[in-house]
């Protein structure tokens, strides 16, 4: 899911996987940038071959106006998606759990801002 998220991400002109989006990490360096990452979510249906994974998407950035504005583009690409084939998955609906919102700001003074989602998808 992460690889598929991310090369969206990167069609639609958000970043570059590898050089400011990375999946499943956020590394010290570059200081802006975004990482995704899968979590729990709700168990998986009985009758149905699908999943209902959680999405995590993090955005560091030493401005936090910046910050802000990426999670928000990234918010409006991904919050609503349904019906969309990524590299062969079904993606029935991509929603948001809730408003981004500051993490922390680490030891450099970078915010770090946080949105989850909720996935529906089909393989």
């Amino acid at each position: 899911m992460l690889s598929e998220i991310g090369a969206y991400l990167a069609t639609q002109n958000v970043g570059t996987v590898g050089t400011d989006i990375f999946l499943g990490l956020m590394p010290d360096q570059p200081d802006n940038c975004i990482a995704l990452f899968e979590y729990a979510g709700s168990p998986p249906d009985l009758h149905w071959n699908g999943e209902y994974p959680g999405l995590q998407v993090r955005v560091r950035n030493k401005s936090y106006a910046a910050a802000r504005t990426k999670i928000g583009e990234i918010m409006k690409l991904l919050h609503g998606l349904h019906e969309t084939q990524l590299s062969g998955t079904r993606y029935l609906l991509i929603k948001a759990r809730g408003s981004p919102e500051v993490l922390k700001r680490d030891a450099s003074n970078r915010v770090e801002l946080v949105l989850n989602f909720e996935v529906m998808k089909e393989s």
